[in-house]
């Protein structure tokens, strides 16, 4: 089995996509209320709105540590699988990633920095109020979509 770090390490990084698009992403944790509950980690480029889901995960039940390695791996596996697709050209690590909570900023910044994670992206920053915005709207757009699935 692969070394999850390493292969988000060697990923190549570049500023912008291969669309031209910055390659800058938003990640935040999100609560689906349907049963059965579980949590989505979702990363956002607030340019292109594009968006991915990585989960679902329980974190409720997990310690503080845990729930932030869960993440953590979570975000890892989001870059390396190319959120899902096989084109080589989607395999990159972010140029830039931020969240929407302070708090996980900084302990996902320790963590990195403690799992050797590519020392450009140990550093996690906080989201803007307009980008936290465009996460907020990409989340309610997938959160009805699921809820409409359901019924």
């Amino acid at each position: 089995m692969t070394d999850p770090i390493a292969a988000f390490n060697s990923l190549p990084r570049n500023s912008h996509t291969s669309d031209k698009y910055p390659n800058d992403w938003v990640f935040t944790v999100r609560h689906v209320p349907i049963s059965p509950e579980a949590d989505l980690i979702m990363l956002v480029n607030p340019i292109t709105l594009e968006s991915h889901c990585e989960g679902p995960v329980d974190l409720l039940k997990l310690s503080p540590h845990d729930y932030n390695g869960v993440i953590a791996h979570c975000l890892l596996r989001a870059f390396v699988s190319g959120m899902g697709s096989e084109a080589k050209e989607r395999m990159v690590a972010p140029w830039t990633w931020k969240t929407t909570e302070a708090k996980l900023a900084r302990e996902l910044g320790h963590l990195f920095k403690a799992m050797n994670v590519r020392e450009e992206l140990a550093d996690v920053r906080v989201a803007d109020a307009g980008v936290k915005e465009i996460v907020d709207g990409q989340w309610e757009d997938l959160l009805g979509t699921i809820q409409r699935s359901m019924a």
